[in-house]
């Protein structure tokens, strides 16, 4: 257990930690799209549409990377990632003494920035997709039920909260995904084994499910952007966003067994009063569950092939589900972005 007159500075130490690399790994993201849209698109596509798109949209993002200093302050922290991650494996290797909390919480913040780093590079699924826009990254449209159940009873009595719920999204998930960051860290420094306090009484994976509610505000505001419609319609991002989230799924499965092998007794009691990813009522979850264990004949994957199946099995549930989307042609005008209103 730690001191009691230490407990404060660490927890201090740890929430900057934890604040710095939500704020550099979400900035990098964001710009690492905008490098790609720069660079490689150009070379994948030749339509001066789209370049003409190109240079609107991210017109606008430059703007707000300059507005308060947005994007100084993203490099400064993707920067202090990077510094601290070098640090922190000198110091786990070397073994150096250093005083104060700051010494043992850095090997732990350079394991889990390598441990998570893949989640930054996520964001460049929807950039790689824009050569492809149409009906095909329609196939994914199923994903946008819960915007529509949010927004079509406002839209009844003439009250537009479409922009507004990409934003709440976006910033829930950041909030999660940092209180996820911080807990994790804390059972780190704690030298728990399993993570079973705050946030994660509520999900047993918050920094995954940050990212995915995050990434899930960017997909709406993809949609709902007026700046970049093709051919009069924009078609939306949902099935790059489907395929990121369901890569995050199947490594938060992967790691659920790795879990289990390590902590076998004090992981499974944890497991049964902790929901996977979403708080869900327990007839959700079992519906949820239903294709996977209809295929695999069992509750979780235990193998790189279940995982794989598990991946392929949802997609194709995904993409059915979405073709009434693309069959009915609705959205009708200009997609997502005139819906409901």
């Amino acid at each position: 257990m730690m001191k009691r007159n230490v407990f404060p500075s660490a927890l201090l130490t740890l929430l900057a930690l934890a604040v710095v690399y939500g704020i550099g790994a979400t900035f990098f993201t964001a710009e690492l799209e905008r490098l790609v849209e720069r660079t490689i698109t150009p070379y994948i596509i030749d339509s001066p549409e789209v370049e003409a798109m190109n240079r609107e949209v991210y017109s606008g993002v430059d703007q707000f990377m300059r507005s308060r200093h947005v994007r100084t302050i993203g490099y400064v922290c993707l920067a202090a990632v990077v510094l601290l991650t070098i640090v922190g494996l000198i110091a786990g290797k070397r073994g150096l003494a250093w005083l104060g909390s700051i010494g043992l919480i850095l090997p732990i913040y350079a394991y889990f920035v390598i441990h998570m780093s893949f989640l930054a590079g996520l964001g460049i699924l929807s950039a790689l997709w824009l050569p492809f826009w149409g009906d095909l990254v329609k196939l994914g449209d199923v994903a946008y039920l819960p915007y529509m159940i949010l927004v079509y009873p406002f839209s009844l009595v003439g009250i537009d909260i479409r922009l507004f719920l990409a934003d709440l999204f976006t910033s829930l998930g950041l909030f999660i995904f940092i209180l996820g960051v911080l807990a994790w860290f804390y059972a780190r420094f704690q030298k728990k084994g399993t993570a079973d306090f705050w946030i994660y009484w509520y999900t047993r994976h918050p920094q995954y499910l940050g990212w995915i509610v995050w990434s899930y505000g960017l997909m709406l505001r993809a949609s709902l952007n007026r700046h970049i419609p093709i051919h009069n319609s924009n078609p939306g991002a949902s099935l790059p966003w489907v395929i990121s989230t369901l890569t995050i799924v199947c490594i938060a499965l992967s790691e659920e067994t790795r879990m289990k092998r390590e902590h076998d007794e004090e992981y499974e009691r944890y497991r049964e009063g902790a929901p996977f990813m979403l708080p869900l009522p327990k007839l959700f979850s079992r519906a949820a569950s239903l294709p996977l264990r209809l295929v695999l004949r069992k509750e979780w994957p235990e193998s790189g092939w279940d995982l794989l199946l598990t991946f392929a099995i949802y997609l194709v549930v995904v993409v059915l589900l979405s073709l009434p989307f693309i069959m009915l042609h609705w959205p009708s005008g200009g997609g997502w972005m005139d819906w409901p209103l």
